[in-house]
């Protein structure tokens, strides 16, 4: 298959063309900085210079295409709704109708569980599950109405979302950031790490989107785990003993952290202090909103199976 991939240079978009290329796919890749060229190249992908900003510029690199891969993402925790409404939904609609214009075969897109999050527990929660209208991040806003451009698109054009969760692996900057917390004694638990977490290695997401070259239904909806979900603990301080660091024991009660991060939200956009606050909702969702979601609409209709054995429990 001839494969156009966004975020290519990024952590997943690395590890999805390296199997697409192992396949024997051709893969084509975008890129805006010399860096990012470097990389594709290193890859063995064919670059096409551009940003998701200039998509007219190039999208007649999308003709020949058989499936568009959308993986490229901002992934922070603060900032301007106008930035993440630019980069990811506006972003997604473009390209969507730019592969759609060109004749692409499939569209799959790569969403977030960041839609499904506001305020309240997500436990033994499928793909019927009706999305909070505003989830409790710009970035799962973003995520969210780009999924809704998709559900809404009227061509021909097969799509499919999926939806991971967490997503670790070799390479992952999640190392990075616990070193970084623990260092700064910036790290504390909330509600002692009891609560559940879903995660996904990113073998097992690159696995999804390779089936779902071929499969899932048009407009179909897949949450993406590693369908054995870890307490907090468990998955900090896993990470923390590979690594060699000890986690400090401080802990603050779970209410008490959505309530500071609600206020503290709320004096940052009144006072529009462009720093990024000390505490987020999102940040603590992350880690006190307990979630354990169901894949058997991907087992079923993608044939998704987990990679267990490279998920050590």
């Amino acid at each position: 298959m001839n494969i156009f991939v966004t975020g290519g240079s990024g952590f997943l978009g690395k590890n999805l063309i390296r199997r697409l290329i192992s396949e024997g796919h051709e893969v084509w890749g975008l890129a805006r900085s010399p860096k990012s060229v470097q990389s594709l190249e290193d890859q063995q992908v064919q670059v096409i210079h551009g940003s998701l900003e200039n998509i007219p510029e190039w999208s007649q690199a999308l003709q020949g295409i058989d499936v568009v891969v959308h993986c490229a993402s901002i992934i922070e925790v603060w900032g301007e709704w106008n930035t993440f409404y630019s980069l990811v939904t506006k972003a997604t609609e473009d390209l969507l109708l730019a592969a759609d214009s060109h004749h692409v075969g499939r569209f799959i897109y790569i969403s977030s569980e960041s839609v499904m999050q506001d305020r309240n527990p997500l436990l033994g929660i499928d793909e019927e599950m009706t999305c909070p209208k505003i989830p409790n991040s710009f970035y799962g806003q973003s995520k969210l109405k780009a999924e809704q451009a998709i559900l809404s698109y009227s061509g021909n054009m097969n799509c499919v979302i999926l939806r991971p969760t967490f997503i670790y692996g070799p390479g992952d900057s999640f190392t990075e950031m616990l070193q970084t917390l623990v260092a700064s004694n910036k790290f504390t638990w909330v509600d002692q790490g009891r609560h559940l977490i879903e995660r996904v290695h990113v073998d097992n997401v690159v696995e999804a989107i390779t089936l779902a070259l071929q499969k899932g239904n048009h407009k179909g909806i897949y949450l993406i785990t590693d369908g054995k979900p870890v307490t907090v603990r468990h998955l900090f301080t896993q990470r923390a003993e590979e690594i060699g660091i000890t986690l400090p024991q401080k802990n603050i009660p779970g209410q008490l952290a959505r309530a500071s991060a609600s206020f503290i939200e709320l004096v940052w956009r009144l006072f529009q202090i462009k720093s990024a606050p000390p505490l987020t909702r999102f940040e603590v969702a992350f880690v006190a909103m307990p979630r354990q979601y169901r894949i058997d609409k991907a087992v079923r209709e993608l044939g998704y199976q987990p990679f267990k054995k490279r998920c050590p429990q």
